[in-house]
């Protein structure tokens, strides 16, 4: 069984730290994506999953490792709070591992790292340099396509190494670089596997410098220059020149006509006074008679003068039914008004009508009862 110290590490590293240069130690032995989410688990201050995804691989993959790295994996699964006893199932060999992998610095492994670590290396600490280089020899049980580019971060005593390489990693696959990232700090012995890589790799960054060996993307900052009133200024009939007055001077112009759109507001109100002066000369109309009331009059008074003043005077004998002869409501000649005041005019004779009926009725009826009333018997 394996032994494991009780209480904080013996060389002075914390755990997230001692886990991230394990992990330094192992590469080149297990899969790189194994090797990429362990490290972001460590970021993410998940150190449990980490150690125990670690754990696993190698032990999935019979990947050996040293008694050393089998106690240093037992520790960090102790102070994670995870089962330690996992690494009793690790396959040890006190071999020291020969390097197999074959790393290449042609074709420009470091093309675009210092665009797309560049504002993350500015607020970054105490980052020395950048290196980039191909791996053409796959790593672990499950490798990847190949070949694979190893970026190589170095930092001062002030660096997070953790911290580090989930930024950078971060940064390039936002940049749409693959690539596998290790950091190392100062204090760390270098394996065989970093030594190699090292050996070959091309500078992408270094401390200080702003511009990388094949920065294809920073002729961006002369593009500033481009705008400076150097243009306007020359009085060269050019074309350009002429665009960019007419683009500079057109827009102030359109802004003064917008304003007075507003005021034709006012115009609308004689139109509203016709039409009131159009209403009250109705208004005035309505004392009068209509000219079809006047054509009904006068073929009353054709069929029976008195009964023709009678209706005009608007006072029927008490004993007379007045009739009115009928109109034709639907004389095309008649408007909506003349049909209205015919039928209120009708609607009122009958009114009359039916009043003087009835008056005639309480007449007759009253007459022949006192008739017989003052009959007697002889």
């Amino acid at each position: 069984m394996v032994e494991v110290h009780d209480g904080p590490p013996m060389d002075g590293f914390s755990v997230p730290l001692r886990l991230h240069n394990l992990l330094l130690a192992l590469a080149g032995r297990i899969d790189d994506s194994a090797l990429t989410e362990a490290r972001e688990l460590i970021a993410r201050a998940h150190i449990d999953e980490a150690v125990e995804l670690t754990t696993g691989t190698l032990i999935a993959g019979r990947i050996p490792v040293s008694s050393a790295e089998q106690r240093e994996l037992a520790l960090v699964l102790e102070m994670s709070r995870s089962d330690a006893t996992l690494a009793n199932d690790l396959l040890v060999d006190e071999a020291e591992p020969v390097n197999a992998h074959r790393f290449s610095g042609e074709n420009a492994p470091e093309f675009g790292i210092a665009e797309a670590l560049d504002r993350t290396l500015q607020v970054l600490p105490d980052v020395r340099s950048v290196h980039a280089v191909w791996r053409n020899t796959p790593a672990g049980s499950v490798p990847g396509a190949l070949p694979q580019r190893v970026v190589l971060v170095e930092l001062g005593p002030e660096g997070n190494p953790p911290a580090v390489a989930f930024r950078v990693d971060t940064a390039l696959r936002r940049a749409g670089i693959h690539s596998v990232v290790e950091v190392s700090g100062p204090g760390v012995a270098h394996s065989e596997y970093h030594l190699a890589a090292s050996a070959a790799a091309s500078p992408a960054w270094v401390t200080g410098s702003t511009t990388s060996t094949s920065s294809s993307y920073r002729p961006e900052p002369a593009k500033p220059s481009a705008p400076v009133t150097s243009e306007p200024v020359a009085e060269s009939g050019s074309r350009h020149s002429m665009r960019s007055a007419t683009a500079t001077t057109a827009p102030a112009e359109p802004v003064a006509p917008v304003v007075p759109i507003v005021s034709p507001q006012p115009a609308p109100e004689p139109p509203r006074k016709a039409r009131s002066e159009r209403s009250e000369t109705r208004a005035e109309r309505t004392a009068d008679l209509t000219p079809a009331e006047v054509a009904q009059l006068r073929q009353a008074l054709a069929e029976d003068p008195e009964k023709g003043r009678e209706i005009a005077a608007g006072k029927p004998s008490m004993h007379e039914v007045v009739e009115l002869p009928a109109l034709d409501l639907d004389d095309p000649s008649l408007s909506e008004r003349d049909r209205a005041l015919l039928r209120e005019l009708h609607a009122e004779l009958a009114e009359r009508e039916r009043a003087e009926a009835a008056k005639m009725r309480l007449n007759g009826a009253s007459r022949s009862g006192g008739d017989q009333r003052g009959w007697t018997a002889p």
